[in-house]
């Protein structure tokens, strides 16, 4: 029997080979290109070029930092990698956009829609912003949004979902203050 994996449910498939840490609410390295603001205390966990935070699990609600997705590389690990759709350095907002519609789906997401796709300052640097609704595998209406930006040809987003009824809106706000207070390093 073939296991489908969410998203937004990785990090609690994974609990048991990947230990989460304390996040305090103090300004906080992602990776090595930025720091952020956390606003609250999360629960953290890391798998590859992806750092996921969560306060009430990550079924119910999680921001995931994709560090450095290079050219060729899947969104989301697991599975056959071969048939999800790989990232191209050269892409288009619109294009990145529809590449984490596409990756979502290929995991399990039904019914992606994503709205109000718009320029958005990433810290310093150009970036872009979307939002999102979509169904887990799980029936759970989920609302998200993403901002990112492409450097040094790599892609860094930041994705937050939740479940629609609660917990998205309920950290939705904290969210909003840390996209804020991106800081890239060096700068």
């Amino acid at each position: 029997m073939k296991r489908r994996v969410t998203p937004f449910a990785l990090p609690l498939f994974l609990c048991g080979c990947a230990a989460y840490s304390l996040v305090e609410a103090k300004r906080t390295a992602i990776g090595d290109l930025y720091t952020v603001d956390p606003q609250i205390s999360w629960s953290s966990t890391s798998q590859g070029k992806t750092d996921t935070w969560t306060v009430d699990g990550p079924f119910l609600q999680a921001v995931h930092f994709v560090k450095g997705l290079e050219d060729g590389e899947v969104l989301f690990k697991g599975g056959d990698e071969e048939k999800r759709p790989k990232f191209k350095k050269h892409m288009t907002p619109s294009e990145i956009m529809e590449f984490v519609v596409d990756s979502l789906s290929a995991i399990g997401a039904q019914d992606v829609q994503t709205v109000n796709l718009r320029p958005e300052r990433f810290g310093d640097v150009p970036g872009f912003r979307f939002e999102m609704i979509f169904t887990s595998n799980e029936g759970l209406e989920k609302q998200g949004l993403v901002i990112g930006t492409i450097m040094k040809e790599q892609l860094h987003l930041i994705i937050y979902a939740g479940t629609r009824a609660h917990y998205y809106p309920k950290h939705k706000e904290h969210v909003e203050r840390m996209i804020q207070s991106i800081s890239l390093k060096g700068k």
